[in-house]
């Protein structure tokens, strides 16, 4: 516990000094040189009333809208950004427009994860808008710091019939899921900062366990130190130590999994640059245990590393290329699974197009490990229409093998935006044909409407839930797992506030009906849901 009483001092000291900077109106800094700390394949949110909406329909519009919405898209390119003659001047920016700019950076402020929060809009004398806990960002620490304190309150109701626990259970239940997040970020100079960052998750009304995801008493998210190596001139090198959330690409693989009520998070060592056109990050971390009145550990039995780059030269595409390693040295089975993958993704014209491949090879106890996975979709903006449709079409596929639990490790996904939102299935012998659908009636109102068709890649291996563990112990019957409507409606109330309504069905397949292992669920299943987030 002395850990735990610790960190919360260290915590505690960073608030103490935002509040005497708040309280003394010490005098804000001139606008900094841009930090390195900008999303890592994020896109930004920004909403429609402070830009221009983005019409691309990207996976995960619905029930994780404080994170990434699905592919990254570029921001359109400026016009053009050389030096006027000499003897011309550049036009200003009218006010509208430069409110406009300020307004769209508010709005594109908090990202998928904390540490990565842009607040400097703040800074620019023009800013004239006002939004809840601004006062609490940029401020100047003893003349040599800058202070950012703010935080997230979420709240998430569950009503889940035949879901309750992993995949089909055959359980029925309703209770209500709270998180609180607080968060400091003090940055020393150009090249030193400390950020820290806890959570508090719980559950309320539950006539069942609750999920491992979604209970965590007042416990730590992030607490690590930033210090930059080199100041190069197309980049910067930094490294990092401590407590840390890791986010990359389309969070396929690495994710901090927001929809949990918890958050993933692990411990370790990262070293990262951020350049004109190349991103690259090379970690070692472990994953942390989840401990509901406990201080969390990292699981000694496991290590995660990796090279994750991304290239942004070109406009309007993104190309992802990483290698990532997990070993486990003390469970039932151990396994080192390396995974080498690559992610495109590109705009052209009304056409949007993304595709993600890896390849795994290792082992898994005595057996060879040698399994792949991939995705495909295309998208199309469907011009001319009212509410501004974007339709996707997309296949998933994940291999599967004749030794249970051999097949692809799907690693630390946010596998809740692809594989349907009531969360049955992991990436693991899989294949999943869906078609996406999402129309704005309202400038801050998305509507999403998202169909699965899931099927076994491989007939001698059986279905997995989120967690990689078998949904059954014995193969057999047929390979159709069933279908999945996702319904949800994402109202932006404020650049700050946001609703989400949701409902989800799952028809069963004939695998539930004809698989030889008893007990199995053979019925349908459905989800209904809502969220309130209020950011600060």
């Amino acid at each position: 516990m002395s850990g735990r009483y610790s960190i919360f001092v260290a915590l505690a000291l960073v608030l103490s000094l935002g509040a005497a900077a708040s309280a003394q109106s010490l005098p804000i800094l001139p606008v900094p040189e841009p930090q390195p700390f900008q999303a890592i394949s994020a896109p930004v949110q920004a909403l429609a009333w402070a830009a221009e909406p983005d019409e691309t329909g990207t996976p995960g519009g619905g029930p994780t809208s404080t994170e990434p919405t699905g592919p990254a898209r570029e921001e359109p390119m400026a016009e053009s950004s050389a030096e006027p003659p000499a003897n011309q001047q550049a036009a200003p920016k009218s006010d509208a427009e430069k409110q406009k700019s300020l307004a769209a950076a508010a709005a594109a402020a908090y990202k998928g994860v904390y540490y990565d929060n842009q607040f400097d809009y703040l800074l620019d004398p023009a800013y004239r808008d006002w939004h809840l806990g601004e006062s609490l960002k940029r401020n100047c620490v003893g003349g040599v710091g800058m202070l950012d304190i703010g935080g997230e309150y979420r709240a998430r109701y569950h009503h889940e019939q035949n879901m309750r626990g992993l995949s089909l259970t055959g359980r029925d239940d309703d209770f209500l899921l709270h998180r609180t997040r607080l968060y400091g970020n003090l940055e020393v100079g150009d090249r030193f900062r400390v950020f820290a960052e806890m959570i508090d998750a719980t559950s309320e009304f539950e006539d069942f366990a609750p999920r491992l995801i979604e209970e965590n008493r007042a416990d730590m998210l992030n607490l690590f130190g930033d210090y930059m190596l080199l100041d190069g001139g197309n980049g910067e090198l930094w490294v990092r130590a401590g407590r840390q959330e890791l986010l990359y690409g389309a969070q396929r693989t690495v994710s901090p999994l927001d929809w949990a009520n918890t958050r993933r998070n692990f411990e370790g060592y990262k070293m990262f640059w951020r350049g004109a056109d190349w991103d690259i990050d090379a970690f070692w971390v472990r994953p942390m245990n989840l401990r509901r009145d406990e201080f969390d550990t990292p699981d000694q039995s496991q290590q995660f590393t990796g090279i994750y780059s991304t290239y942004k030269g070109v406009e309007k595409q993104k190309f992802d290329l990483y290698y990532l390693y997990l070993g486990e040295d003390d469970a039932p089975t151990d396994f080192q699974f390396n995974t080498a993958g690559l992610r495109w993704e590109a705009e052209y014209g009304r056409w949007l197009v993304e595709t993600e491949m890896a390849y795994q090879f290792g082992e898994y106890g005595t057996a060879d490990h040698s399994e792949g996975a991939f995705t495909i979709g295309l998208g199309r903006k469907l011009a001319g229409m009212p509410w501004k449709p974007v339709l996707w079409a997309y296949y998933d596929w994940a291999s599967g093998d004749e030794v249970i639990g051999n097949g692809y490790h799907h690693l630390f996904p946010l596998g809740h935006r692809y594989l349907g939102f009531m969360d049955l299935f992991g990436r693991r012998n899989i294949q999943d044909l869906n078609f996406l659908l999402t129309v704005k009636p309202k400038d801050r109102l998305t509507l999403t409407a998202w169909w699965h068709m899931f099927w076994l890649q491989d007939r001698n291996d059986v279905p997995y839930t989120v967690t990689m563990a078998p949904e059954v112990p014995t193969p057999g019957g047929s390979k159709e797992l069933g279908q999945e409507i996702d319904l949800v409606a994402d109202w932006a109330i404020s650049p700050r506030q946001n609703l989400l309504l949701g409902y989800s069905h799952f028809f069963s397949g004939d695998f539930y009906s004809t698989n030889p292992s008893p007990p199995v669920y053979d019925g349908d299943a459905d989800f209904f849901y809502t969220q309130y987030s209020l950011r600060f």
